[in-house]
């Protein structure tokens, strides 16, 4: 959120060189750091670093770009959104497996981000210029400021407090629910009535954007929540190695990227909510389709599961244009880009509080998949019985076969719960869809 009043402040090609030269030392003081709070509060900045170089390198090259061609920027904002969690986690996994067994590896993937950052910054030195005079410094707007941070804050906190607080009996995430939504409010009175706005919230009263920044955030959350908590889980809960565990994201890559350069020669053929439309019901089948996936095999459907991975690389492909297209329609050019960096911030937010939600969801269904089990199995049932007698045999205790038995039920619940969060997100993606046909594309530009 802070991109676009730093780059109205400072010029844009000098936020982005400034922070592209911050990554790069936040990368090394990671890579030098000796404890974990140092490391940690190297990571907090390469985070600061990202979110601003993710939205103002996209509108730098979007401003660089003749009108004709200004599609292109759109296509690379799509590719690039999508190679990180394709494409990432193979690399890591095999790196890690081949390359960082030794206990100090991991550093040197730090020194390599380090280095990338430092070439690419004198590249964008050399390429890009400022295509426009910097604004005169005007008074930073600290309310808008302090209100965003109170309400994103508050947010994230209960977010992160789901595995250990009740979302709805917790007086302390009642307390957070309550400031953060008084803040928002707060937020969008203030900035309603401000010459020059920390966060140009009157694109919200636009219906397009609303409805099209909605979908593209809480859209991006199911995904990123879901495929994250599934590749952590993977590894530990079910023991896959991370070169394995990251296999599973390679078939998405295989058609995403493509199809994200090719969809802008259809997108012109078709209205930009009903493509948004069918992609989000793709999306929705798929994951409520996923829901009853059978980890045992004993009912099997008619797709293997590489393919499922296939489809989700299509409509993955096809996600995040349509869905520009529809934020942007009816916008002038300075509009459009306003519209632009708002929607990716709000895609970030969603990112960073997708595997929170995710992750509470998979818990708290856990722990009552896993108490439905144990009410099953009682103390007095048969098939205990028969357990504890064939452990007895091989010269295993009861106490031993009791934890066995326990994990073995863990790990069955693991399967449920995530089916149910499938099945969470295929709803939503289904529900979200309905939302996009409230849309209609504009031509005239405001």
């Amino acid at each position: 959120m802070m991109a676009t009043p730093l780059s109205l402040r400072y010029g844009r090609k000098k936020t982005v060189l400034f922070f592209s030269s911050f990554l790069a030392a936040s990368s090394l003081f990671c890579a030098w750091a000796p404890d974990f709070y140092l490391f940690l509060g190297g990571r907090f900045l390469q985070g600061l670093s990202c979110g601003l170089l993710i939205i103002n390198s996209q509108s730098l090259m979007f401003e660089n770009t003749p009108d004709p061609w200004r599609v292109f920027p759109l296509m690379l904002g799509a590719v690039a959104s999508v190679l990180p969690f394709t494409i990432g986690p193979s690399l890591g996994g095999y790196g890690k497996e081949y390359w960082g067994r030794e206990a100090s590896s991991w550093r040197y993937w730090f020194y390599g981000t380090a280095l990338l950052f430092v070439i690419l910054s004198f590249l964008f030195h050399i390429l890009f210029k400022e295509t426009e005079a910097v604004a005169k410094k005007k008074p930073w707007d600290w309310a808008g400021f302090i209100l965003l941070f109170l309400s994103l804050g508050a947010a994230q906190t209960i977010f992160n407090m789901g595995d250990d607080y009740e979302w709805f009996i917790s007086p302390i995430i009642k307390f957070l629910f309550l400031l953060g939504i008084g803040c928002l409010l707060s937020l969008f009175v203030v900035e309603l009535n401000r010459k020059n706005p920390f966060i140009p919230v009157r694109l919200f009263l636009r219906k397009n954007f609303f409805i099209g920044s909605l979908c593209l955030t809480v859209g991006f959350l199911f995904f990123y929540g879901l495929w994250t908590t599934l590749l952590v889980r993977l590894q530990n809960q079910n023991l896959f190695p991370p070169h394995r565990a990251g296999t599973l994201f390679v078939g998405m890559a295989l058609f995403s990227t493509p199809i994200s350069f090719l969809l802008p020669r259809l997108a012109g053929k078709m209205r930009s909510p009903l493509y948004a439309f069918i992609v989000f019901v793709l999306l929705g089948v798929l994951y409520t389709w996923m829901g009853y996936f059978d980890f045992y095999q004993k009912r099997w459907f008619w797709m293997q599961s590489p393919l499922i991975f296939v489809i989700q690389g299509i409509a993955l492909g096809l996600f995040f244009i349509p869905l520009t297209n529809l934020i942007i329609s009816g916008l002038c050019p300075k509009n459009q880009l306003q519209a632009i960096e708002l929607s990716s911030s709000m895609r970030i937010i969603g990112q960073g509080w997708a595997s929170p939600i995710i992750g509470t969801i998979l818990y708290h269904r856990i722990v009552f998949h896993k108490m439905r089990l144990d009410e099953w199995l009682h103390a007095g049932h048969p098939y205990l019985m028969e357990y504890y007698s064939k452990f007895k045999e091989q010269g295993i205790g009861r106490e031993i076969a009791l934890k066995i038995l326990d994990q073995s039920a863990l790990s069955h619940a693991f399967i449920l719960s995530l089916n149910d969060a499938f099945r969470f997100c295929g709803i939503g993606f289904l529900v979200l869809s309905g939302v996009i046909l409230l849309a209609k594309e504009r031509r005239d530009q405001i």
